[in-house]
Parts: C-alpha cells; structure tokens; sequence
C-alpha cells in the first residue's frame, strides 16, 4: 500500500483506457441491429415483435455505453489538465521530490563553501594569536589569571594597530579563546571552532604568543613573552603596574612580528628617537629590501620631524633604491618634506613636484601611480583640482584618516576655502571628528579666510594665536598646516600690531605666502620701499610659486602700475595656471582698464578652478555683459 500511495505521489505508469471493451461491444451491438434489419422483412409478426423488443434493449445499452464513453473521457480530460485528484498528487510529489533534492544540494554547497572559506581564512590568516598565560595561584585567586594578563596585551596590541592609523593589511589580533564557535561535528565532539584553530595552525602564518608571570618574594612582577620566532623578553614592574607591563610586552611583539607597522607606528605617533633606532636595527633583522624600503620611508619621516632634512632626504633616496615600486610614495614624502627644510626648500619641492608630475603622466598605465601619491606634488605646484582629486583619493584609500597622521577631512575643507566655496568647506567640517587637534585648527583658519574676504581681521587676531601656539608646539601639525602660519603674521600686521607681525614672519618660515603677505603688512603700515624689498627677496627664494607676483600685483592695481601689474599677474597665472586667485586678479586688472573682453576671457579660465565662487560670478556676468 506504501508502494502504491508513493508511486501515486511520486508518478507511476498509466493505467490501461477501461472504455476499449465498452466501444467493441457498442460494434458489435451495431452490426447485429443491421443484421437483423436486412432479414426482418421476411419473417412473421412474432418476430418482428421479438426484434423490436431486442433493438429498444440494444438502443438503451447504447445510450448507457454512450454516457459511459462521454464521463470517461471528461475525466480524462480533467486529469490531462491537472485537475483530477490523481493529478494534483502526482504534480505536488513530483514538486516534492524536486524541492528534497534542491534542499539537499544546497546544504552539501553551504557545507562545501563554508569549508573553502575556512580552509582559505586559515591560509590567508595573519594573525596574532595570544594563548592565556601561565600564572601563580596566588594571583590567579587575586583574580589576576593568566586570561587577564593575557587580555590586557591583546588589548594593547588593538590599540597599537588603531593608532598606526595604517589602511594595509598587517597581523590582526585575537585572543585564542574568542574564535571557539560551538558548533559539534556528529560522532566526534570536535567543536567548528577547533577544526577552524587546526586548520589555522596547520596552513596559516598566525603568530602564536604565549608567556608567563611571576612574582617576586620582595613584590613586583615579572611579565615574560615569547612567541613563533619572537625571542622571550622579560618585564618587570610593581603588582600595580600591569597595564604597563602589557603595553611594554604589546610593543615588543608588535616590533618582531610586524617591524613595518611598529616603524610606522612610532613615527606617526611623535616617538621619533625610538623610531629611528628601533627601524636602524630592523633593517639589520631582515632581507626582504620591500622592507627595507618601507622602513627607510618611516625613518625618514622621523628624521623629518625632527628637523634633520638633509639626513631625511638620504633616506627616501635609500627607500627608493631598495624599493622601485614604491618610489611613487616616496617621492611623493620627499616633496612635502623638502618645503620645511632650507632657505629654498619651497623651491626645491616645486621642482621636486613639477618632476614628478611629468614623470608620473608619460609612466605607462600599469606602472603609473595611484592618484592619492600625485597629493603633495600638486599641492606644491598649486595645482589646485589635482590636489583636491589625490585629497580625495586618499581620503578614500584611509577611510578618512589621512595619510599619516592627519585627516583628510579639514585639508579638503581648507582646499574647498582655496577655491571659495564655503559651502562644501562647512559639509566637510560638519563630518570631522571634532575633537581632533587638526578639525580645530582648520576651523580657525576658516574662520580668518571669511575674516579677511570682510576686510575685518582684528576679529580674528586672538584666535589665530591659539592656532599660533600649537603649530609651533607640536611637529605633526606643523606638517599638516605647512605655510599656514603666514597667516597669523597677516592677521597681526593688518590690526596695527606690526612687532607681533615681525616676530612671526621671523619664525613661521621662508614660505612663499609669508614672504606676500609681509610684504602686504609693510605696504599697510605705510612703508612701500620695504614691501617691496620683501617681496624682490621673496622671488629669489621661490622664483616658480605664484604668491608673490599674485600680492605685489595686487599693489601695483592699488597704484595703478598698470604695466607691472599686467607683467606680474601674467607670471603668477604661468607659475599656477590652475589657481583660480591669479586669473580672476589678472581679469580685475583688465576690466579696470575697460578690456572687457579680455577680463571675460580671465574670468572664465577661472571659474574652471573655482566654479562656486560667488564674487567671480558675478564679475563673468558683467563683463559678458558689457563685452556683448
């Protein structure tokens, strides 16, 4: 019966048509009624009665096996087309079986990829592992366990990796007890978590530490680790100082196991000595010059932040020859390094940048630079789109970090500002963390530009001493915000505070800026022949940036020197033709003079570099108007 249900679920063969006895008997009924018909004539009445009783019988048979015939066949209609009982069952068994075996090959896929995927983590897998450490009973019952001590170096090893601020893949870290998932495998009691531990310690790269604590009878600990080719190091410290110990023995492996971060993670944290004897030791453990060439990278950073220029530039020449590939990224250090150091810094990292832009665009494509490297040689150069382009890629490539120490998010506010759209200035802003040290600053700085577009810069002058002292204090910010400072210098100068102006001038730097804007200070208090002996010194020192023929340009239209203003803003737009600040001074100039043709010629090169600048508009619009 079993048999028989199922096959009927399932499908079975068709049973034999039961009408095909009824049509032969229907046949055979119909040729006797004509037999008898043809003979009737010659027969007597009895007969005849006797016949026609016979044929009514035989027409009422008929009639029934007609019937018959006609009920079959609506039924067999009805379960051709699937609605008979018999055929709804077939139909949901056949959907049945099909749904069993879709099931079942889904959980043998699921099975199967989760295998592949586990096999594949375990290859992939770079990770610290940190085992529970060995300790005495009686600072397990102080609750000191060898879990605890073992969580404090995982949590600093986390930290560590988060303050490298680094987007590339390093060792990632786990405690050995975080990863069992208690999934049972049948008959065995093996958990998916220790297949996926045996996996990873049979075909993976982790790093597996493990240590020990012991205390002293006088008191004191002693915090040894030791890992897969990490050397064991002893620590010792008071019973109170376990967090210390940790980040002690948390700095030690993170230097064996991933000496390219730990260098990047000191140098990008101001701990610059360490970073560079730390990396000068490094170099010495390891023969892969990819590494190498990284670590020279970050011992130059620090040398850098250390104001020792000339030793930093020997260092990213030495990255770039033990690491062609990546000399895209240290070229590009070497240019924003080379602005801080020296009375022609600025200059050399012009030509540093304009060098490496024209390399970087005739470089085949497979070997061209990603665009974020291209951010400090169009940063130097003033080519402003370029710069905001790479700002953005890098923004992107970090997650918002920036590429060493800084966000991205205020230096892109503060280029939104250089191409006069406060709007996207404030976007930016509004989406920095607000208590970083660089979102602050910026916003000061944002506030002097909005200060000085209302001609109204005693309003700003205390806040710009705020940012005045940090920028002198700390050495990241000064990378970050590298001629900046300037505009303090301004801001003093232009309130009639001339001897603070002087003193800030004196230390923020042979900056291009600084050299314009001292000189616009001297022609404020009155003293023109000074201004411009300012500016003449300002062009021997950068005689490729734009600022100073921009500024002295803009004092000779003050003075209606208009040949000299014309030769001077014909200069800054050669020396930053994508700065929209020089081609729109250059179409004041000739809308002045009533060339309004010209100036509307300016005016629209312009507005290619700063489309949302609405003072620049409006001068378009007239000198279309006027030229038309």
């Amino acid at each position: 019966m079993a048999e028989g249900m199922f096959e009927g679920l399932l499908g079975g063969e068709d049973e034999e048509p039961r009408s095909e006895a009824l049509e032969a008997g229907v046949i055979g009924a119909e040729a006797f009624a004509a037999a008898v018909a043809a003979h009737q004539a010659g027969y007597g009445p009895a007969v005849a009665r006797a016949t026609e009783r016979f044929l009514e019988d035989q027409s009422h048979l008929l009639r029934t096996q007609t019937r018959l015939i006609e009920d079959e066949h609506n039924l067999r209609v009805a379960h051709l087309r699937g609605q008979s009982r018999e055929g709804k069952l077939r139909r949901l068994g056949m959907r049945i079986r099909i749904g069993v075996q879709i099931f079942t090959a889904l959980v043998l896929t699921a099975i199967g990829a989760g295998l592949v995927t586990m096999v594949y983590d375990a290859v992939t897998s770079n990770t610290v592992v940190v085992d529970s450490f060995d300790t005495p009973p009686a600072l397990a019952a102080r609750g000191l366990s060898g879990k605890v001590f073992a969580s404090a170096v995982l949590d600093a090893l986390v930290k560590m990796q988060s303050a490298a601020r680094s987007p590339e893949k390093g060792l990632s870290a786990v405690s050995a007890w975080s990863s069992d998932i208690r999934v049972e495998v049948p008959e065995t009691g093996v958990s998916i978590g220790e297949i996926s531990r045996l996996l990873h310690e049979r075909l993976g790269n982790d790093l597996h530490i493990s240590g020990e604590v012991v205390q002293a009878k006088a008191g004191g600990l002693t915090l040894m680790v030791r890992g897969d080719g990490v050397p064991a190091k002893s620590f010792a410290g008071d019973d109170q100082d376990l967090d210390k110990l940790a980040v002690q023995a948390a700095e030690y492996i993170y230097g064996r196991a991933q000496p390219v971060e730990y260098g990047r993670y000191l140098s990008n944290n101001e701990r610059n000595e360490e970073a560079i004897s730390f990396l000068s030791a490094a170099m010495t453990r390891t023969d892969n010059n990819l590494q190498r060439g990284e670590m020279a990278n970050y011992w130059a950073n620090s040398l850098a932040n250390l104001g020792r220029g000339v030793e930093a530039e020997t260092k990213y020449r030495l990255a770039m020859s033990f690491n062609p590939a990546g000399k895209w990224k240290y070229w590009g250090n070497l240019i924003g390094t080379l602005s801080f150091f020296g009375q022609d810094g600025e200059e050399r990292s012009w030509r540093e940048g304009m060098a490496f832009l024209q390399a970087a665009r005739s470089a085949p494509k497979k070997d061209a630079p990603p665009l974020r490297y291209y951010l400090n040689g169009a940063q130097q150069t003033w080519d402003i789109p370029l710069f905001l382009e790479a700002m953005q890629d890098d923004a992107r490539y970090n997650g918002g970090a920036g590429s060493a120490n800084s966000l991205d998010g205020p230096a892109l506010a503060d280029i939104y500002a250089l191409m006069h759209d406060p709007v996207m200035s404030a976007r930016l802003m509004a989406t920095s963390d607000p208590e970083d040290t660089n979102t602050k600053l910026e916003a000061l700085l944002l506030k002097s530009y909005d200060a000085l577009e209302r001609n109204a810069p005693a309003e700003v002058v205390e806040s710009m001493q705020v940012f005045w002292r940090v920028w002198q204090a700390e050495a990241a910010i000064r990378y970050t915000f590298q001629d900046q400072q300037c505009f303090v210098g301004l801001f003093y100068g232009l309130s009639g505070r001339l001897a603070e102006a002087e003193a800030v001038f004196k230390e923020a730097g042979a900056y291009s800026r600084c050299f314009a804007f001292h000189g616009d200070v001297l022609e404020h208090a009155g003293r023109l022949a000074d201004a411009e002996r300012v500016w003449a010194e300002g062009l021997k020192v950068g005689p490729d940036l734009p600022h100073v023929y921009l500024h002295r340009g803009f004092s000779e239209m003050r003075r209606r020197d208009v040949k000299a203003a014309n030769a001077d803003l014909a200069a800054a737009t050669e020396k930053a033709p994508h700065y929209a600040d020089t081609w729109k001074a250059w179409g004041d100039l000739l809308a002045g003079q009533g060339q309004w043709k010209e100036a509307y010629a300016k005016y629209d090169e312009a507005l290619k570099y700063a489309p949302a600048w609405a003072e620049l508009k409006q001068a378009r619009e007239e000198a279309s108007a006027k030229a038309h």
